[in-house]
């Protein structure tokens, strides 16, 4: 059945304007002023509201085991997604020991079949390099999943990657088409703090971000920029945390660097104090939130275009499984639900305080997302041809953020009881309703994989 979305204001990266759209078989097929709905057509009147490309959340972990607990499941993570707005996320596939990335994919999918209410890409972990092969990367870039992720900390869960390791990964990858994409802290400064820290039996989780000062961020960073740098290839820094990292990438983007980077609406919008309440432990992530001085410092970059993505890192925990560290931080499965709350946080602390406009917000979530990732033209902006992922958007709503109101898996939320004015009310993918003025109507088969193609579209250098 075709849909025509009348009365609201369409919102791109380049644009806002009053208009009409018609989806028809997955697709928008027209845009314009007072368009006829044609026969039998859906029609939903978005008088007073915005029509917007799907958010793209391009950092999101599902069925994350940390501590003995795992995360929200496809399931759980989509249906959040689908009432935040989100209409495709990509998450990570990390092989076990001895399984080549193809198998821990098929695995992987093999989860998420039939389990997703919003479409999902997948990252490739390049962990355990002895385990790895030449030919893997160019393989998974022919499976449509052509982004890798690597750590420069987790030594300990077999996740960390030596330099020599890194320098072969940005190899490859710059030789494929591929993009590496880090985590970014300097291993040995953290155990050295966790020694000490520990020594003397301080083990909470202000005591954590202790271990992980904004500077421990900014080393790594530094040096992952080289290495990328002298192989010829881009790279991604995800989760940028810290005011020295955003100048480190500032510096390198006027060396004229190929270097992309993300932050995530904790690092904007939350303040260290947090860690030393009585819930503490329910805020702790990896890198930690910091003081208001960083978060200022990233507020700037996102102003200037060093950091071209927000993301979510999502990681939703119980609280119950948050708790169980409180007294010792080495204990808890660190990171925070993030993915239900992207949208609507960045709309009132970007765009109704004044620090992004409405076509910043929907570059920053939807199009440099898809143009990095490769997700375009399909996905991340609203025009003939692209896939119908669409949200409406009701900036005049007023809602006071909590479990019920997510839909997720986590009986708290990091925002418990703020309230935001501006919520999506409808979304949209490929064309299909899966919440429609705020209610669930879509099925949780409706989601699919999503084959990636060239990454790295430089964004901020599109036609307009």
């Amino acid at each position: 059945m075709a849909v025509m979305i009348k009365g609201g204001k369409l919102v791109t990266a380049i644009d806002s304007y009053a208009a009409d759209l018609l989806v028809e078989d997955g697709r928008i097929v027209e845009i314009g002023i007072d368009l006829a709905a044609p026969a039998g057509a859906d029609v939903y009147d978005a008088s007073g509201k915005l029509v917007l490309p799907g958010v793209i959340d391009a950092h999101v972990h599902v069925g994350l085991e940390l501590r003995g607990h795992a995360s929200s499941d496809f399931r759980a993570t989509t249906r959040e997604a689908a009432f935040g707005g989100v209409t495709s996320f990509l998450t990570y596939v990390t092989p076990r020991v001895g399984e080549s990335l193809m198998e821990a994919v098929n695995a992987r999918q093999a989860r998420a079949n039939g389990q997703c209410y919003v479409d999902y890409g997948l990252h490739a972990s390049l962990v355990r390099w002895e385990d790895r092969e030449d030919d893997e990367i160019p393989q998974m870039i022919e499976a449509g999943i052509p982004s890798f992720k690597m750590y420069t900390v987790y030594s300990d869960a077999g996740l960390a990657s030596s330099e020599d390791e890194l320098y072969q990964a940005f190899l490859l990858a710059g030789q494929h088409g591929g993009l590496i994409e880090v985590h970014c802290e300097n291993e040995w400064m953290i155990e050295s703090r966790i020694a000490r820290l520990t020594n003397q039996g301080r083990l909470s989780a202000a005591d954590h971000a202790e271990t992980r000062p904004g500077y421990v961020e900014g080393e790594a960073v530094a040096s992952v920029i080289r290495m990328a740098c002298d192989a010829g290839a881009p790279v991604y820094i995800v989760h940028v945390s810290s005011g020295e990292a955003a100048k480190t990438i500032a510096e390198a983007k006027d060396a004229g660097i190929d270097v992309f980077a993300e932050t995530c609406p904790h690092f904007l919008l939350l303040d260290e104090e947090k860690l030393a309440t009585a819930d503490g432990q329910r805020f702790a992530t990896c890198p930690p939130i910091r003081s208001k001085a960083h978060r200022e410092e990233l507020w700037d970059a996102l102003e200037e275009e060093l950091i071209q993505v927000v993301a979510t890192d999502h990681a939703e925990f119980m609280a119950e499984a948050k708790d169980e560290g409180a007294a010792d931080f080495r204990k808890i499965p660190m990171g925070v639900p993030g993915i239900g709350t992207l949208l609507p946080l960045m709309w009132q602390y970007g765009v109704r305080e004044g620090r992004l406009t409405e076509n910043q917000l929907v570059d920053l979530l939807s199009t440099h997302p898809a143009e990095i990732f490769g997700l375009c033209p399909e996905k991340g902006t609203l025009s003939v041809e692209t896939d119908a992922d669409i949200v409406i958007f009701d900036p005049d709503l007023k809602v006071t953020i909590s479990p019920d109101v997510l839909h997720g898996y986590t009986d708290y939320s990091p925002y418990d009881g703020l309230q935001v004015t501006g919520w999506p009310v409808c979304t949209m993918v490929r064309g299909n309703w899966v919440v429609r003025d705020r209610e669930l109507v879509g099925s949780h088969e409706l989601g699919s994989f999503i084959r990636r193609g060239k990454v790295c579209q430089r964004p901020g250098h599109r036609v307009e």
